[in-house]
């Protein structure tokens, strides 16, 4: 079995020979960047083979490598099969960076009413005229001090097992932690003295890529510590799909599962050791996350969500105790999982309803969250219909030449002068550009438009007589940034090719709006708000997304940022145990749409695959933008 051993850290794997360069760098622990799921498209994969043999056609990723590329022997991890012995170098720019991670929610106000509590209680010792048992006598205080009523409350063998140590320990005063859970109240924990301030909970948002993690207060709400990570189990595989067939292998869910709560504790033990609190009085966990996501983390089979007719195992909401699952909390610490609609709307997106209150009034709003795939909610209290779909990595820089994640060094704003064409950006971090993330491909691909460098079918206009404007190897391209100004000593430069990627992705998410509009009989005039959920949604430039025709044209006023709506939905289910219940009621009032058997999905995606439509008159602010940049250029 052949050997790979990267460089410059010599670590080694043997793989099986015909397997590629990337599966041997995710069995060395690498996390490699292939945003296209390993397809071949992104070119975010390069590595350098100084010695061996694999199998890799250069000339068929001619339009990624250049040919110096071709001459130092780099190829894409992805495609790479391996033949024998391979020493291979992975540059930075291939592995996975520190990520722009969106932790905001926002604070939006709610009731406190935690599902946890404590009680500082001194209790009068047993005597020979006094012989109630310690359970009793526990619980009977608890009672007194506004707690349940003492027969309501439930106590585990392994905390009675503490009491009397505890009780006689500690001089019979002792702090008592009760949670209510589905089946009633529970006596969870016991400790000496005063500890009724030290009771935590936290909320976590279990992204695909990233993990968020509040930690709150539960005595007064307030935010105690934020902690966020990457999902360790990118290592197996970048997308949901990769992921559930890696689950299919022998161990793979076992190691899905506990990549899953890794990477938790990592984002659970940067929050708590910056607020300086023990993880121990950490005693409740909400957890909202895609069904696949979810699965995992439970260790249930996700593998019969994604074969025909596509059934999750389970859409309520969960519970279970953390530790169970192997969460770093308190012994008997309770964990609650949002609850799904289907095998693609999971609890990421009712906990984004949620933190939209769109499922509270009787205006109409649209809901969107979109990243490599996209789910969209119309509705109101009444009635919601929803739909997901694959936006493609475009939106996320994928399968654009100089497309990035949203790293240090990614042009994530720009605009242009309308006359001269001369682009001004900011990159993130502000240091020297790398290349360019989804919210600055957004301006980008707005900003063209409106200076008439290219039509509304993504045509670069090559009559116009600027530099920045070229042919480049195969097709025409738009300048960005100068070899001299750039971090990677090339141009950044977006193509002709890259333009059509991103309008089929944005056209993917406009037609899926549509659709559920035309189901619901909804004219975009009806619509009261755009919600955008995720850090996609929070980053870019609201009036760009309607110029390309991303979204509906409305009033860009209507059009809000919820920041991380699955970590505020989250947040708000732990510190409100009365919002938990209304949970299952949204989830089972949204009528799902499958747009694969809606015929009306591809005529509208035909339709959106223009800017910013075929039809203008849906975007009449933009089409008297373009009759403006139509007459400046014809007498430029």
């Amino acid at each position: 079995m052949p050997t790979v051993t990267f460089l410059p850290s010599f670590r080694k794997v043997e793989i099986a020979k015909g397997r590629t360069i990337l599966e041997a760098a995710q069995k060395a622990g690498f996390h490699v960047n292939v945003v296209c799921g390993g397809q071949g498209k992104c070119g975010k994969c390069k590595v350098i083979v100084k010695s061996g043999h694999t199998e890799f056609d250069h000339e068929q990723y001619e339009s990624i490598l250049s040919a110096a590329e071709v001459e130092d022997s780099v190829c894409l991890a992805c495609q790479a099969k391996v033949i024998d012995d391979l020493r291979v170098v992975i540059p930075d720019a291939t592995l996975v960076q520190e990520q722009q991670i969106l932790v905001d929610s926002g604070e939006i106000p709610t009731a406190l009413n935690p599902a946890v509590w404590k009680y500082f209680l001194t209790l009068v010792p047993p005597s020979l005229d006094d012989q109630s048992p310690d359970l009793t006598r526990l619980l009977w205080e608890i009672e007194k001090s506004g707690g349940p009523q003492e027969r309501a409350i439930y106590a585990p063998l392994e905390v009675i097992r503490r009491i009397p140590r505890v009780l006689r320990e500690s001089g019979w005063k002792i702090t008592a932690t009760v949670a209510l859970v589905p089946g009633g109240y529970r006596l969870i924990h016991v400790e000496k003295g005063d500890t009724a301030s030290h009771i935590y909970g936290a909320a976590v948002d279990l992204g695909t890529t990233t993990i968020v993690v509040y930690i709150r207060n539960l005595a007064d709400g307030h935010i105690m510590g934020i902690g966020s990570s990457y999902n360790h189990q990118i290592s197996c595989g970048e997308d949901i799909l990769s992921r559930v067939t890696y689950a299919k292998s022998g161990g793979g869910l076992a190691k899905l599962q506990s990549l899953a709560v890794d990477s938790i504790n990592a984002a659970l033990t940067e929050a708590s050791n910056s607020a300086g609190i023990d993880r121990e009085d950490i005693y409740e966990v909400v957890v909202a996350g895609n069904t696949i996501m979810t699965h995992i983390l439970m260790g249930i089979d996700p593998a019969y969500m994604i074969e025909e007719p596509y059934v999750p195992v389970v859409r309520r909401y969960l519970t279970t105790a953390a530790q169970r699952i192997g969460l770093a909390v308190g012994e008997n610490s309770g964990l609650f999982i949002f609850p799904a609609v289907s095998d693609f709307i999971g609890g990421d997106i009712i906990a984004d309803i949620l933190a939209s209150g769109m499922a509270e009034g009787e205006e109409i709003s649209l809901l969107i969250d979109i990243g490599t795939n996209f789910e969209v909610v119309l509705g109101n209290r009444d009635w919601m219909f929803t739909c997901a779909g694959a936006a493609g990595p475009a939106l996320e820089g994928g399968e654009v030449l100089f497309g990035m994640r949203a790293n240090p060094g990614a042009i994530e704003r720009i605009t242009i002068d309308p006359v001269t064409l001369v682009p001004s950006f900011s990159t993130i971090h502000n240091q020297k550009p790398k290349g360019i993330c989804g919210s600055g491909l957004i301006d980008l691909l707005a900003q063209l438009l409106e200076a008439c460098v290219i039509d509304r079918t993504g045509r670069i206009n090559m009559t116009i007589a600027r530099e920045r404007i070229r042919m480049g190897r195969h097709i025409p391209e738009f300048v960005v940034a100068w070899k001299d100004e750039t971090a990677i000593g090339r141009d950044i430069v977006v193509t002709e090719n890259d333009i059509k990627a991103l309008i089929m992705s944005k056209a993917s998410v406009l037609a899926a709006c549509q659709t559920l509009m035309n189901k619901a009989g909804i004219a975009r005039g009806e619509i009261s708000r755009i919600f955008f959920a995720g850090a996609f949604g929070n980053y870019l430039d609201k009036n760009h997304a309607i110029t390309i025709g991303l979204i509906p044209e409305v009033p860009v006023g209507r059009v809000t940022g919820i920041g991380n709506g699955a970590i505020a939905g989250a947040n708000i289910a732990l510190l409100n145990r009365r919002k938990k219940k209304v949970l299952d009621e949204i989830a089972q009032k949204i009528a799902y749409i499958e747009l694969n058997a809606e015929s009306a999905f591809m005529d509208e995606y035909t339709r959106s695959c223009f800017l910013p439509h075929t039809d203008l008159s849906l975007f009449p602010d933009v089409e008297t933008k373009l009759g403006q940049c139509r007459i400046r250029r014809g007498s430029a």
